[in-house]
């Protein structure tokens, strides 16, 4: 039976993951066919640490970012399902997607993780 933080989690782990897996795309395309990345309002977008290694790199990091956040749609989906191990997944997908948010410079990551890590916290127990 789904319960309301479940039902919580669920979805936000999959605005999470859709927002972050459709939003890169664009991004490193750009960066693919104009060998540089774009910059919006004075914002150079993925820009971070990542950069520094090159935009060969920069980008195939990105694809990774991509197929991580990606992955969250199947761990959203087997949350709102009741399953325990769509939280194990969502979990180690949040841990790995930190790497990234580091990386490309992203401060909204962590503002969409904390919630996601109290709410798995909060619905544990109710999973099965």
């Amino acid at each position: 039976m789904r319960t309301r933080s479940s039902t919580a989690l669920s979805l936000i782990v999959l605005f999470d993951g859709g927002s972050w897996a459709l939003g890169a795309v664009p991004t490193l395309y750009y960066a693919f066919v104009h060998h540089g990345l774009p910059t919006v309002l004075g914002i150079r977008l993925l820009g971070g640490p990542f950069e520094q290694l090159g935009l060969e790199v920069l980008i195939v990091a990105g694809l990774m970012f991509v197929v991580v956040s990606a992955l969250k749609l199947l761990a959203a989906y087997w949350i709102w399902n009741g399953r325990k191990d769509g939280a194990i997944f969502a979990l180690i997908l949040l841990g790995v997607s930190t790497v990234f948010w580091y990386g490309f410079a992203l401060p909204l990551g962590p503002i969409e993780g904390a919630p996601e890590l109290v709410l798995i916290t909060l619905t544990w127990d109710q999973l099965n």
